[in-house]
């Protein structure tokens, strides 16, 4: 397989900017490809963007990839490379995706599996270890990183359980969006039984419980009694992280 030749035969296909071995490609309006190959030639970083695509983000996007092989190119089916930047977003890293979670091409297991998918995202939304059922949430479903959308704001990370009206608490921690999360905190004021558990993506653990007023505790085990404006202040925080200037949060 010669994935220039491969790349070149796409419908519509242009060179993508000035980036070497590098295309672009739209299979209708609005649907828009991108690719570059590794330095090798043997593989490429694929990208594709809805409603969204940028030129100057894809070559920024794929010329990072690039430089980043080694951090994006591991057993992991969800990895982040750290440090990534462009001027009118604010994305802050990218993450990689193996063939097992994008499946673009079906049909051609060679091809599928010399392809990476790579989308532009903020830090709080990859943990960078994720299981892969964990990883084919966040990369597939609608309520995970949507990184198809260029023009998105952050979808942190977020595992929770909680004790429900029936008294008893779920086992693990699952993902959930975060209008659920907060409804659980505030519907809980004065419930002595209230127990509200959540992760963000640095796996670090807090515990919302009620003692006369909401309590909060941190990863580090330290317990603090907070108001509801303050205690959704800081689980705003803790799931944002460095992306906190840009959070969508409800309540």
């Amino acid at each position: 397989m010669d994935l220039r030749e491969t790349y070149t035969a796409m419908p519509g296909v242009a060179a993508l900017g000035d980036l070497p071995d590098a295309w672009h490609w739209a299979t209708a309006p609005g649907f828009d490809s991108s690719a570059a190959l590794y330095a090798d030639g043997k593989r490429a970083f694929q990208a594709y963007a809805l409603d969204s695509y940028d030129e100057g983000l894809a070559i920024a996007l794929l010329s990072f990839a690039r430089s980043h092989s080694t951090e994006l190119t591991t057993d992991a089916p969800l990895t982040a490379a750290e440090g990534f930047s462009h001027p009118g977003y604010a994305f802050d890293a990218v993450a990689a995706a193996t063939s097992p979670l994008h499946r673009w091409y079906p049909d051609d297991a060679e091809m599928n599996d010399a392809v990476r998918a790579v989308i532009p995202v903020y830090r709080c939304e990859v943990a960078g270890d994720e299981s892969l059922q964990d990883a084919e949430y966040r990369y597939s479903r609608g309520s995970g990183i949507r990184g198809t959308r260029w023009d998105r704001r952050p979808s942190p990370y977020l595992k929770y359980r909680y004790r429900g009206a029936t008294g008893s608490v779920q086992a693990k921690r699952g993902f959930a969006g975060l209008k659920s999360l907060v409804s659980m905190v505030t519907r809980g004021e004065g419930r002595d039984d209230l127990f509200v558990e959540f992760e963000n993506y640095r796996h670090e653990v807090y515990t919302v419980t009620w003692t006369d007023t909401w309590t909060l505790t941190g990863p580090d085990g330290v317990t603090t009694p907070v108001g509801l404006e303050e205690l959704l202040e800081a689980v705003k925080v803790a799931l944002y992280g460095p992306n906190v200037e840009y959070a969508d949060f409800p309540g």
